[in-house]
């Protein structure tokens, strides 16, 4: 897939969702009638907004190997859409989500792998899974952010250790350092293991990659 087809597709999108009709949930609520679809988030213009062909960012990213549309990828997955990439599976998705996401794929096989040495830290949101018991396999199939940093938020976060050696982890702030977030990513379809688990006012969990 091409920028410009993909921006072609988010523009089809706004264009046919101006009118969206309100319908009631299954509790009763009022809600737009594309809220379920998976690529409802074309409707806010996303993609073009962070599409900036002769920015300082683009050329920087041109000189590490990007092409334009991993530029947009990245630009995407850092910016305001990073949900759009998460998706617990990815079979039957509607275009353009699979594009975008292999698109995100080659970005993270161009770039730098993880070798600090160091845990890895993710401030959970609602989404992440949290049910975990010490002993459990985690097979994320999504991307798993995090960062160098412990920012100390009081939300349930995960204290991870990458793998000496073969590790899916890949230094996305080497290429773009988006708001000095010290930005790591895993792969998705990375495997983990839970080593411990601290419960209170958030959880702690602790896991390894395998």
């Amino acid at each position: 897939m091409t920028v410009e087809e993909l921006l072609n597709i988010e523009n089809h999108y706004i264009e046919t969702h101006k009118s969206i009709h309100m319908v009631r949930n299954e509790v009763g609520e009022l809600v737009p009638a594309n809220m379920n679809e998976d690529i409802r988030f074309l409707e806010d213009g996303y993609i073009a907004k962070h599409y900036s062909p002769n920015g300082a960012t683009t050329i920087s990213l041109k000189n590490k190997g990007l092409d334009d549309f991993e530029i947009l990828m990245i630009n995407c997955f850092m910016g305001g859409i990073s949900y759009a990439f998460k998706w617990n599976s990815y079979n039957n998705r509607n275009t353009p989500i699979p594009e975008m996401c292999e698109g995100l794929d080659r970005v993270l096989d161009k770039s730098p792998v993880y070798d600090e040495d160091n845990v890895l830290y993710r401030f959970c949101t609602i989404d992440d899974r949290t049910d975990f018991q010490e002993g459990d396999i985690y097979h994320a199939h999504h991307y798993i952010t995090t960062t160098k940093d412990n920012w100390k938020w009081k939300t349930n976060v995960y204290i991870i250790t990458p793998k000496k050696e073969g590790t899916n982890a890949r230094s996305l702030y080497k290429l773009n350092n988006h708001r000095n977030e010290n930005q790591v990513t895993f792969k998705r379809g990375t495997i983990f293991k839970i080593t411990k688990v601290k419960s209170g006012k958030r959880k702690i969990i602790y896991m390894e990659e395998v």
